[in-house]
């Protein structure tokens, strides 16, 4: 019996368009309600629209993660997944590189962007697995042992 395919989390998506929009409507509403010495007092009502804003950006990229595993995962050749770590591992590496040289400025800014992609992608392409190799058992031949 074939298994199920599992169905796309569209309450996901969902949730997190709501939360950010949440989020945008909260700093406005909570700075029109109270006083900036409530405020200043409690930390909480400073911090609920960044929370809000930021959760829902990370259900955002969970979906992403989500939606890759569904469309590459048992798909991609084992030597291709491991081409395309390296490459993401050496852009965290010339990402940091770029970061802590202090020559050229335009290589920090470069060192940032190619960091923060790298780091998403391979925390996104790490969930991928890779395609197994099938072994077709009719044609396996058991090696006799070696006589002594």
């Amino acid at each position: 019996m074939p298994a199920k395919p599992s169905r796309f989390p569209y309450a996901l998506p969902v949730i997190a368009v709501a939360l950010i929009v949440l989020g945008l409507v909260a700093g406005p509403a909570i700075a029109a309600v109270f006083t900036p010495q409530q405020m200043t007092r409690n930390i909480i009502l400073n911090a609920l629209p960044f929370i809000l804003i930021f959760v829902g950006i990370l259900l955002l990229y969970i979906t992403l993660i989500v939606i890759i595993v569904r469309r590459y995962n048992d798909r991609v050749d084992p030597r291709r997944q491991q081409i395309i770590e390296r490459v993401l591992i050496g852009g965290i590496v010339f990402g940091i590189f770029g970061m802590f040289q202090p020559w050229f400025f335009i290589l920090y800014r470069l060192g940032f962007l190619v960091l923060l992609f790298s780091l998403f992608a391979f925390i996104a392409w790490s969930h991928v697995r890779p395609r197994r190799e099938q072994i077709d058992e009719m044609h396996v031949t058991a090696t006799p042992p070696a006589s002594a």
